[in-house]
């Protein structure tokens, strides 16, 4: 474990965790995440950073990408944050990144979130961009999702509800600690809740009930784990082996094998939540990259 990951978890612990305690404060979580984002770096000059703007006339809300000089793929990238918080500019040097390691271009959306817009509205803003892609010729096997956190569960939706839809499929989706069941049953909300150096368990429940509005939580669209998966490309998953979400990349993984599905699992000791996305760290920085070899290894 590298002492930027040791140091990563203390100020985690001490500010991220601290702050998440007592009842969900929508604002205030997001100026905190706002705040850290504007200190991230810009791209580096490789990276080609392209801002879309939204097009409500065809349903597609704002986007960017960012590509290498000669992408040989593409990555639809949706980024965490419990679906009320977070947005392109926290998770830039994220897809950045991956950007370099997958030799891709990468399309993050900037998806509408909570409490401002509901569920099925993060999944109907995903959708609408795979038909997008799809829409301008894009060969599904050269593309692959991706997402953290919230943003892997909603990557898991919509291939789902892609595939319910009759749309082709992409190659393959990365998945780092997908938030893939919102009734928060999983047995690692509890037995992992003190090691955890981000969050308060009972700070899910709410993030969730905020997005549901009313819906039942176990709805598949909501919660992927309790979809049929059958027929999904392959997915590669990460977790931190200390995190309460654990349960929800175990649970997703056995059960995606059990109806077919190609799926890896690799978790890590002593790493904080979606930590792949933090750059500044080596461990992340080496998932990337192990990333970027899965998604060359499954596009063409």
């Amino acid at each position: 474990m590298s002492i930027q990951s040791i140091i990563a978890n203390m100020v985690l612990r001490h500010q991220f965790k601290r702050a998440g305690r007592g009842p969900l404060n929508v604002q205030k979580a997001r100026h905190m995440v706002n705040k850290v984002a504007k200190r991230n770096p810009p791209p580096p000059k490789s990276i080609k950073h392209t801002p879309v703007a939204a097009q409500p006339a065809n349903s597609l809300c704002s986007a960017e990408w960012l590509s290498v000089a000669q992408p040989k793929r593409t990555v639809l990238y949706f980024h965490g944050g419990g679906y009320f918080f977070c947005g392109l500019e926290t998770h830039r040097p994220t897809c950045a990144y991956l950007a370099r390691t997958a030799e891709a271009q990468v399309l993050s959306v900037d998806y509408r979130m909570a409490p401002e817009n509901v569920f099925p509205a993060a999944v109907d803003d995903a959708v609408a961009w795979w038909k997008e892609l799809l829409n301008k010729g894009t060969d599904p096997k050269s593309v692959v999702f991706a997402g953290d956190s919230a943003g892997g569960g909603l990557a898991l939706a919509c291939l789902v509800a892609s595939r319910d839809q009759g749309l082709p499929l992409p190659a393959g989706a990365v998945l780092f600690s997908p938030w893939s069941d919102l009734t928060c049953s999983g047995d690692t909300m509890k037995s992992l809740a003190d090691v955890d150096v981000m969050f308060n368990p009972e700070s899910l429940p709410e993030a969730a009930a905020l997005y549901l509005n009313g819906k039942p939580a176990n709805t598949p669209l909501a919660s992927p784990l309790f979809a049929d998966l059958k027929g999904l490309p392959p997915l590669m998953i990460h977790a931190s082996k200390h995190e309460i979400l654990l349960a929800d990349s175990t649970r997703l993984h056995e059960r995606a094998q059990q109806q077919g599905v190609t799926s890896e699992l690799h978790l890590k000791a002593k790493m904080p939540h979606v930590w792949p996305t933090m750059v500044m760290l080596p461990e992340a920085r080496q998932t990337l990259k192990e990333c970027g070899a899965f998604i060359a290894r499954v596009t063409r």
